[in-house]
């Protein structure tokens, strides 16, 4: 118990200095530093394609989303105040990019869902052969099910539940009070299981 609190101080200074290292970096990109920008790139790249991948259920689609994602940054990138986390801005660019998309979509009557990579969305245990199937199989109905809720609850089961943000950080993603972010999430999730449930009958 006496080593905590030295524990936590540890914990801090090292977000506090990885912080301060993704500020060093933003600030060299908006100095047009092509190498910095590189650098966080590789260090979003992941998390980016896994969003834009649970928001439109393509594998091409969001890899092509991810490249406008990091155009949209280095064009944007200037405009970043260091208001909020770095992170939190990046996720807000692509949600509405996601968003922007899916409108595009519909519009177009096309439907972009194919369960060809959903290992690339939640990657799949692979201790044995029935559990990779079995996981597999849920996967797809997980994603099915994500398909057809609303824009509003499919991105902020994403954003929580895959890239677990705080409510504090969704609340600026989102731009909703930290009140109704609980309470949309709490509406996503019971439209989820609904959904599922439908599918299990």
């Amino acid at each position: 118990m006496r080593n905590l609190p030295i524990t936590n101080l540890i914990s801090e200074e090292l977000e506090e200095s990885s912080d301060q290292q993704e500020e060093d970096l933003v600030r060299r990109c908006q100095k047009g530093d092509s190498r910095a920008f590189e650098q966080i790139v590789r260090q979003y790249q992941n998390q980016v394609y896994n969003i834009a991948y649970g928001m439109l259920g393509h594998r091409e689609d969001a890899q092509d989303l991810a490249q406008d994602v990091f155009l949209t940054l280095w064009e944007k990138i200037g405009q970043f105040r260091f208001k909020s986390r770095f992170s939190t801005w990046l996720y807000r660019i692509v949600t509405n990019l996601c968003i922007n998309e899916k409108n595009r979509q519909r519009r177009r009557q096309t439907s972009p869902m194919e369960m060809d990579d959903l290992q690339a969305w939640t990657p799949v245990d692979p201790n044995t052969p029935e559990k990779e199937v079995l996981l597999a199989e849920q996967q797809v109905l997980l994603q099915a099910a994500l398909a057809q809720l609303k824009d509003k609850y499919r991105t902020i089961l994403i954003l929580r539940e895959m890239e677990n943000l705080s409510y504090d950080a969704l609340s600026e993603v989102l731009g909703c009070s930290v009140g109704r972010v609980k309470s949309r999430l709490h509406e996503a999730r019971m439209e989820l299981r609904k959904i599922l449930q439908q599918k299990n009958r």
